[in-house]
């Protein structure tokens, strides 16, 4: 199990993250990787609001289904 999920956080970190890093990796300075650091934390924070969202529009969904 601690394997599917290292390969998929490897898949996400490529899909997401991976093009900017071989554009712009070469030219980075530290700051700028410490800023790419910092995005790549709220983008993953954006991600979760995102599900937690989705999970509570679905779970009201089913309850209106269910009362009904």
């Amino acid at each position: 199990m601690d394997r599917e999920k290292e390969r998929m956080r490897e898949f996400f970190e490529e899909f997401f993250f991976g093009p900017a890093e071989r554009v712009f990796g070469p030219f980075l300075n530290e700051e700028a990787r410490q800023h790419l650091s910092q995005a790549r934390l709220e983008v993953l924070k954006a991600m979760r609001s995102f599900i937690d969202a989705e999970i509570n529009r679905l779970e009201e969904k089913k309850a209106k289904g269910c009362s009904s």
